[in-house]
């Protein structure tokens, strides 16, 4: 039976694979993302690869990011220093993740053209493919999301077979990781833990919420060793905020994002007719989600668990913090239309009409026909950003890392943005401090071991501001000795005997 079960799905998994392979080709991006993050997860991953334990650039400990994607993507480090090579890999784990959730709505009980029109939905949701082109933790976060809901509707309803179940097992080892992959996914974890309390399987659930503690204590343990602090988001946290950003999460964020042919601007409060097409998308997932049947109260508390730590962070940064749950927000919504437009359609016919799950594709279309050009909130801008040119000042600022590498390999640089000169070109580097003072600055530099400054044009105020003054009023111990035109990059040598001897005098 199972075999024929798997043999019924291969035809609609084989769609979602032509549909993922033809999306992923149009919009994949082969250049470095200039956001930091990525760059560091790259560094830890390096830093893995090397045998060099979960490190910085400088082989101290770090705990920046948990160690759950850094360690997805050793083994292609390990291989090649690519970062195409990790976004290809990123993309797979996107595509898997789809997989599980096409077969975890039809285990429901969904029909399989219902299953199928929601997860290309989700194959073609613009926020989570823009995270997924870039050495990201999302769709890695959302793969093991997937795979542990999948597990959960395979384990025993009987507690006494739980406890020998092989899968029940898997379950747990999956709640902790995708808590090593994002700390966010601990909403996870609360959810199954408060799930099976309503459903009073006690046993069960102290059980999983004492194996999610042991999981994670290994990572807290480290941390308090090595005098690492144990979440940085503890230090977001502001309840000050709480109702205005549950607003702009509801009636703007999930709208704007789950299937985005609503214009919306952050700015501007929302209008009359935003907040009615967001209290109607946000019935219609609550629909969705009373429609999964074991899956209810797990989604359900997912997803207002989700709301609910991104409120209390003060910076949530529009739709970002939403993204690991916008598939399964995606689904539920296809689902809580298609059922109330069935029901509405047989009430209206006495019983004699059905609602075709196709007629949703309909929801897709504006993925399509919104043309606004480089913009990362439809199908078309994604492509057009992927086909820009890389910008000239970060070429050439990577370009002097390369010139420079190609001299020393071990020097030291002092930038704004470190993390990006190492992955583009090998040479690490450490901020500067930011300063007027010419005496704290170079201090501070001294302090640091740096060997060169790199003065970019990549628009970073503190750049101009600080040690741009600061090198020009004393070229006797900055020298230039790379230059890079258009836009002028340069790399100056900084000689710390003469320093030192000014700081002296």
């Amino acid at each position: 039976m199972k075999k024929n079960i798997r043999y019924l799905n291969l035809p609609w998994c084989i769609g979602l694979m032509v549909i993922a392979l033809a999306v992923f080709i149009y919009i994949f991006n082969p250049k470095l993302d200039l956001n930091g993050d990525n760059c560091y997860y790259y560094i830890n991953a390096t830093s893995l690869a090397s045998g060099n334990g979960y490190s910085n650039m400088f082989g101290e400990p770090t705990n920046n990011f948990p160690p759950g994607y850094p360690l997805l993507m050793t083994p292609l480090r390990i291989i090649t220093d690519s970062i195409v090579a990790q976004k290809i890999q990123n993309l797979f784990l996107l595509f898997i993740g789809v997989l599980l959730l096409f077969d975890t709505l039809v285990k429901v009980g969904f029909k399989r053209s219902l299953s199928f029109v929601a997860c290309v939905a989700v194959l073609l949701t613009p926020h989570l493919l823009e995270f997924s082109t870039m050495m990201m933790s999302e769709a890695a976060c959302f793969c093991c999301i997937a795979l542990i809901f999948r597990l959960y509707l395979s384990l025993p309803a009987d507690d006494r077979a739980l406890w020998r179940s092989p899968c029940f097992y898997f379950f747990l080892s999956a709640l902790v990781f995708v808590y090593y992959i994002r700390t966010q996914a601990v909403v996870v974890a609360g959810a199954f833990v408060l799930a099976l309390l309503f459903a009073r399987r006690w046993r069960v659930a102290i059980a999983v919420a004492c194996a999610f503690v042991a999981g994670c204590l290994p990572w807290m343990i480290r941390n308090a060793v090595h005098g690492l602090e144990q979440s940085r988001y503890l230090t977001q946290v502001d309840f000050s905020k709480i109702l205005s950003t549950l607003k702009m999460l509801l009636v703007q964020a999930v709208p704007e994002s789950i299937v985005p042919f609503v214009n919306v601007n952050y700015i501007e409060p929302p209008t009359i007719t935003l907040w009615a097409f967001a209290l109607l998308w946000l019935l219609f997932i609550i629909v969705g989600f009373c429609k999964m049947r074991r899956l209810r109260w797990p989604l359900l508390l997912f997803f207002a668990g989700t709301l609910a730590i991104v409120s209390i962070i003060n910076t949530p940064s529009l739709y970002r913090y939403i993204i690991i749950a916008l598939p399964f927000l995606t689904a539920a919504l296809f689902v809580g239309i298609w059922s109330v437009g069935e029901a509405s359609l047989m009430w209206l016919s006495k019983g004699r009409l059905g609602l075709s799950p196709w007629i949703l594709s309909l929801l897709v279309v504006p993925l399509f026909v919104q043309t606004n050009e480089n913009t990362k909130h439809t199908i078309y801008g994604l492509h057009n950003i992927a086909a820009m040119q890389f910008p000239a000042q970060f070429d050439n600022f990577i370009e002097a890392g390369r010139s420079l590498y190609r001299r020393d390999k071990f020097a030291i640089v002092a930038t704004r943005k470190p993390e990006i000169l190492f992955v583009g070109s090998g040479v690490r580097g450490k901020h500067f401090l930011e300063t007027d003072d010419d005496r704290e600055l170079v201090a501070d530099l001294l302090m640091k071991g740096v060997d060169f400054v790199l003065l970019d044009q990549l628009g970073t105020p503190a750049t101009i501001k600080y040690m741009y003054p600061c090198v020009k009023r004393h070229p006797e111990f900055f020298r230039p000795v790379i230059r890079v035109p258009n836009p002028d990059t340069y790399l100056i040598y900084f000689d710390r005997i003469r320093a030192r001897k000014w700081l002296d005098e």
